[in-house]
């Protein structure tokens, strides 16, 4: 009886981030409207829906290409194929009409930022029940269209539904105050050397859905107001940001 009734907590507080979550998406929906239309499409799995997953990996590579190459190098290719990283993740893309100018991935364990950098192999059991997320990328032209916090919402309710209790990722330092926006925290102060992305220092980044949902919400809110004041492009700087 015991077991039941926390199971039935369970299911409550996860009933409850969903809702948070849903309003979350429709308070966000106005953000970047006048011009054409965010559509977000995901969770994109292997098997189910092959040419989604294989236009949204062209479209990470370009933009790795023009502006990220050692995001393709031998090593870091080698280490997408050991781990089936694509394979195994969860695919979301954020569309102008035809164009795609996002995505994101969502990983279960074994994580990618495990096999990174041996200060970052020891800190992975700490996120047993966590989902990672990675390849978070948006179209420079598209900057200033809430690219970044549309896609992590649609991520962040998928894993949610599918029982994670939280995310995990690696970002660059420059980013972590953004991050920090949205309700992630980081796992710990250690700034961390991953040799395969250059001299620049890496944070590993945690949040859990009520963080999230918090943080989340007051950025949201406030982006609307500077947006219905006129001011959003003074703004828009809040709200994109890319990981590597």
């Amino acid at each position: 009886m015991a077991e039941t009734g926390r199971d039935t907590s369970r299911d409550e507080e996860r009933d409850s981030n969903l809702a948070a979550m849903r309003a979350l998406e429709a308070l966000m929906a106005p953000l970047g409207a006048g011009g054409t239309p965010l559509v977000l499409s995901g969770p994109l799995l292997r098997g189910a829906s092959v040419g989604g997953i294989e236009r949204i990996q062209r479209f990470r590579d370009a933009q790795y290409r023009e502006r990220l190459s050692y995001m393709l190098s031998p090593e870091q290719l080698q280490i997408d194929w050991r781990l089936q990283l694509d394979e195994r993740s969860a695919h979301f893309g954020a569309s102008w009409g035809e164009r795609l100018v996002g995505s994101l991935r969502i990983t279960p364990a074994p994580f990618e930022f495990h096999a990174l950098a041996g200060s970052l192999a020891e800190l992975a059991p700490r996120f047993r029940g966590y989902a990672e997320f990675s390849r978070l990328v948006v179209d420079p032209d598209a900057r200033g269209a809430y690219v970044t916090p549309r896609l992590l919402v649609a991520a962040c309710t998928w894993a949610m539904q599918e029982g994670y209790v939280g995310i995990v990722g690696l970002c660059r330092r420059a980013a972590r105050t953004m991050f920090e926006r949205y309700g992630l925290t980081a796992a710990s102060e250690e700034q961390h050397h991953v040799p395969l992305r250059g001299p620049q220092p890496y944070t590993l980044m945690m949040g859990t859905w009520p963080q999230l949902i918090a943080a989340s919400t007051r950025l949201t809110q406030r982006l609307n107001r500077l947006r219905s004041k006129d001011a959003s492009e003074a703004y828009a700087p809040l709200a994109e940001v890319e990981q590597t």
